[in-house]
């Protein structure tokens, strides 16, 4: 269930993760704020400090921008977690919907407004008069995948973790008590770890995010 985004019973609704963030938010219209709303946005305060050091521009649209994309990637990574439920980041089509079109802005946004520096991008300081024109193919094949590495990485780190479980736990259909108890322990530490990679892993691909809109000087 967790790599098939289709049931039965709900034919695709699976899919209605992706779209299921923004109603959360009603929880912070109380008058008086609850301790996960107060929690919540203390972890949104300190991921925006982190974009903020890494973003050269200090306008906060862009800082909210990577917010946001950082909430609704850990809510789903962390709603993935649940049995029976679809994770929409372990599907590549998924993870690039989200990364191409923005690395796409970025790319045209540079090119266009700041050609100059896109070109001394493609030459690292120091480089031989002899290696220019090989470091430069490198560093383009770089900047051209980058969204599809972004999107493996994603889907990579999300999949081997549900697979572990998975795999897990279809072995205690035959095995015996003792064995049961093992797996149980090892599955729960499992899942513990699951929750740090869920965090983890929408940091990193924001945070990648942000450096590669530093390089189009966004």
């Amino acid at each position: 269930m967790s790599f098939d985004p289709k049931t039965d019973m709900l034919f695709e609704m699976n899919w209605i993760i992706l779209t299921l963030v923004p109603f959360f938010f009603i929880f912070s219209f109380w008058n008086k704020p609850s301790r996960t709303n107060i929690i919540s946005l203390s972890l949104i305060e300190q991921i925006g400090e982190q974009f903020k050091i890494a973003l050269k521009t200090k306008k906060d649209s862009s800082k909210g921008m990577f917010i946001s994309l950082f909430i609704m990637i850990l809510f789903v990574n962390l709603m993935g977690l649940f049995p029976n439920t679809f994770t929409p980041t372990s599907h590549i089509s998924i993870n690039m919907m989200i990364s191409f079109p923005m690395w796409m802005g970025f790319m045209i946004f540079g090119w266009t407004k700041f050609t100059n520096k896109m070109f001394s991008h493609l030459v690292p300081s120091g480089t031989p008069m002899p290696l220019i024109s090989f470091m430069v193919l490198i560093e383009l094949i770089s900047n051209v995948i980058r969204s599809l590495t972004l999107s493996i990485r994603l889907m990579a780190n999300m999949v081997s973790g549900h697979l572990l479980l998975t795999l897990m736990g279809n072995m205690m259909e035959n095995s015996s008590i003792i064995m049961i108890m093992i797996l149980t322990l090892i599955q729960g530490v499992l899942t513990s770890l699951e929750l740090g990679v869920a965090f983890i892993q929408a940091y990193v691909f924001c945070m990648l995010l942000t450096l590669y809109s530093d390089e189009s000087d966004l």
